[in-house]
């Protein structure tokens, strides 16, 4: 009967559709999304799920990513970093789950689905790795390429992350402004915050200030300057295993 299907093939194609993205729906309610604080510190790169860290490259520090390599086994290609003198990865979790609820329009969903925020809020992620190929640590760094209205609020994510390893037994220092560093609206935080927990050296630093150049109205126009402003959290988790 041609002429039936032909009425109902249309019919057909939506609900195959809806079927479809139903069951990735339910895939995403139900999964457990990959975290950074998952990574197993002192394991091989090797052992990491390849599926679920994706787009890897070379890590400027919270900045943008860098020569683009094809797996974690060619980390080598990546040099290595002055701070730590590990070669660090910049990678982004898997986000496919995501886009499927923001097809449905479904904003729990969506929050539930995000892989490569903190708290809603963008950040990058980026592993540290020796010369052996173990992971010797991560990096998770605000996105200073989110909006200005999203970033305003970036140094504020350092609270939560002393509360995920505990917020006792923290070593806090307000540093210094250095040259042409001046306060947001009579606010200036410069805070770095050490700390040795379980095996791991942690640090954590918040800025929330104007860079020199920046102000809040532009000086010749005196109209405002949007975005001219730092605001920034940043986590560094290093194994002691590491240390020589």
């Amino acid at each position: 009967m041609p002429g039936l299907y032909n009425k109902i093939k249309p019919f057909v194609a939506v609900a195959v559709t809806a079927s479809v993205f139903g069951a990735g729906v339910a895939a995403a309610q139900q999964m457990s999304r990959p975290r950074i604080w998952d990574v197993q510190l002192g394991a091989h790169v090797y052992e990491l799920p390849a599926a679920e860290f994706v787009d890897l490259a070379c890590g400027s520090n919270g900045g943008p990513p860098g020569a683009a390599i094809g797996g974690f086994a060619q980390f080598a290609i990546c040099p290595q970093e002055l701070e730590t003198d590990f070669h660090e990865i910049w990678f982004r979790f898997d986000d496919e789950m995501e886009y499927v609820a923001r097809a449905f329009r479904d904003p729990a969903l969506v929050l539930k689905s995000m892989a490569n925020t903190v708290l809603a809020h963008p950040v990058v992620f980026s592993l540290l790795i020796d010369d052996a190929g173990i992971i010797q640590g991560y990096r998770v760094i605000t996105d200073q390429r989110a909006a200005a209205d999203i970033r305003r609020n970036a140094a504020t994510l350092s609270v939560h992350f002393k509360g995920r390893f505990g917020n006792d037994s923290w070593a806090c220092t307000d540093l210094p402004p250095s040259d042409g560093e001046t306060p947001i609206g009579g606010q200036f935080l410069k805070e770095r915050c050490d700390k040795v927990d379980q095996g791991r050296r942690l640090v954590i630093e918040s800025h929330y200030f104007h860079k020199k150049g920046q102000a809040a109205l532009d000086p010749r126009t005196q109209l405002p300057m949007v975005g001219e402003f730092e605001s920034l959290a940043r986590l560094q988790v290093l194994w002691l295993g590491a240390e020589r």
